[in-house]
């Protein structure tokens, strides 16, 4: 049931001298990458390799990359464009010495701006129409407004940032707060060379919801039952997990250190409150979840 989204990630700056890429999970790549201080990143989802084929130019400064082919996919290449004319109404502000940044809302692109401490501190009138319908997200942190599994990849790509990257660009899918799915191109960067204490991070997203043949209220289920599935207890989730894997309620039981018929009990309450009913039909939920980026079980 292999279903972990793969990503490609491209090394830019001084010592990227050749174009790498690597078919491993968004979250092990972080992980493992070699955080130089003067490297910046593009993490992309595996798609066709065409637009590698010439190699990418290394930004090798902290200037608009707008030469052509500089990202190497088109999409990516407009949206470090938009990232530049935004920032640019930042540092246009900040040498007033002002903190009125609504021009920012004159783009069709989600745009926000976040402290040191993760915190937003603007966002603009796109971003608040997504992003929104469970409380403004300014003055919270991506946990407090995004699914679980979006505020942790966001944390991850925006770790690279607070290292000493100078931007990270990617691209993947997954839920919003508006309960619908979306393919996602984000841009973030560092503000660091503002040398202002109340921004760290300028963040750029353009969304394209992805129905695939679902209509929206099929996609709010889903986000329905991913809540569901995190309101169980540790043990509940880690026993529908291994359920999804194929693990029998004797082999469960002794894992967990409970009877056969206790682990059946249990699975009764979780699958009723799953809406499922039968091992088979958890299988499928859960894996449909992981799929459509709402968790990240392993399976």
């Amino acid at each position: 049931m292999t279903s972990r989204q793969q990503f490609s990630i491209v090394p830019t700056g001084p010592r990227a001298q050749s174009v790498e890429r690597s078919q491993k999970p968004l979250e092990e790549i972080l992980r493992n990458t070699n955080r130089d201080a003067r490297t910046s990143f593009i993490v992309m989802q595996e798609a066709d390799p065409g637009p590698f084929s010439n190699g990418l130019t290394p930004n090798t400064d902290n200037t608009d990359h707008e030469s052509e082919g500089l990202i190497g996919p088109e999409h990516l290449c407009r949206i470090a464009e938009v990232a530049d004319r935004a920032e640019r109404v930042v540092r246009d502000q900040e040498s007033r010495g002002g903190s009125d940044f609504s021009g920012l809302s004159q783009f069709d692109e989600c745009i926000y701006l976040k402290n040191s401490d993760g915190v937003v501190v603007f966002s603009n009138e796109a971003h608040q129409r997504h992003f929104s319908h469970h409380g403004s997200p300014v003055g919270r942190t991506s946990q407090s407004y995004l699914e679980p599994t979006m505020a942790a990849r966001g944390e991850k790509i925006a770790s690279l940032l607070q290292e000493g990257c100078v931007y990270v660009e990617c691209e993947f899918s997954g839920p919003c707060p508006d309960g619908c799915f979306y393919r996602i191109v984000s841009h973030k960067r560092s503000l660091k060379a503002l040398e202002s204490p109340g921004l760290a991070i300028l963040g750029v997203l353009r969304l394209n919801r992805q129905d695939d043949g679902n209509d929206v209220t099929q996609q709010i289920d889903l986000v329905s039952a991913s809540t569901r599935f995190r309101e169980l207890s540790d043990r509940d989730q880690e026993m529908c997990r291994l359920t999804a894997l194929g693990i029998s309620s004797r082999e469960l039981g002794e894992r967990l250190g409970m009877t056969t018929r206790g682990i059946e009990l249990r699975k009764q309450k979780a699958f009723a409150k799953l809406g499922v009913a039968k091992a088979v039909d958890l299988a499928r939920l859960l894996t449909r979840l992981q799929d459509r980026g709402y968790l990240d079980l392993g399976l």
